[in-house]
């Protein structure tokens, strides 16, 4: 009982740390010149999105949107399906969501492929990492966490029903 309460506290976890790491700005820009402030901008996920989209960089926009948005969201659900079992998947399409798994780390290098965008050797502009890039990295790392301990979860399940 106390895996499976533990299990479904640290999923809640990181149901709110993937929401707070949309919420809150993943990135800072700082412009000056010659010490005076030019303009300061904070980045979230989804202006991200919007700022490649507009810039006409549809594909890099939609993959950003799919992989560190739609795909974690799907995820969740799927996570919380195999805890709770609200539906019954066959046997193919749990393999599909299972190998969702291996596109978590695809979220970190598409924060850090934002970075490298934005990033210039320059005294004119300084970058900054903020709370956002903390909790995205903390939602996808216990995620994947959680995919093991549920996997897990139901196997002993499973022995001690056959057993």
């Amino acid at each position: 009982m106390q895996h499976i309460l533990f299990i479904i506290i640290s999923l809640a976890l990181s149901i709110i740390f993937f929401v707070l790491g949309l919420v809150y700005p993943i990135l800072s820009t700082k412009q000056s010149l010659f010490g005076v402030g030019l303009k300061f901008q904070e980045v979230r996920l989804f202006d991200s999105v919007k700022m490649f989209f507009n810039s006409g960089d549809y594909l890099l926009s939609g993959i950003i949107f799919l992989f560190t948005i739609i795909l974690p969201i799907v995820k969740f659900f799927e996570l919380i399906n195999r805890v709770f079992e609200f539906i019954k998947f066959s046997k193919r399409i749990t393999r599909i969501l299972h190998a969702l798994d291996k596109w978590s780390m695809l979220d970190v290098f598409l924060v850090a492929l934002l970075l490298l965008n934005f990033k210039m050797d320059s005294n004119i502009i300084v970058m900054e990492l903020k709370m956002g890039t903390n909790f995205i990295a903390l939602a996808v790392i216990l995620r994947m966490i959680l995919s093991y301990l549920i996997d897990e979860y139901i196997t002993n399940l499973k022995e001690q029903n056959n057993g």
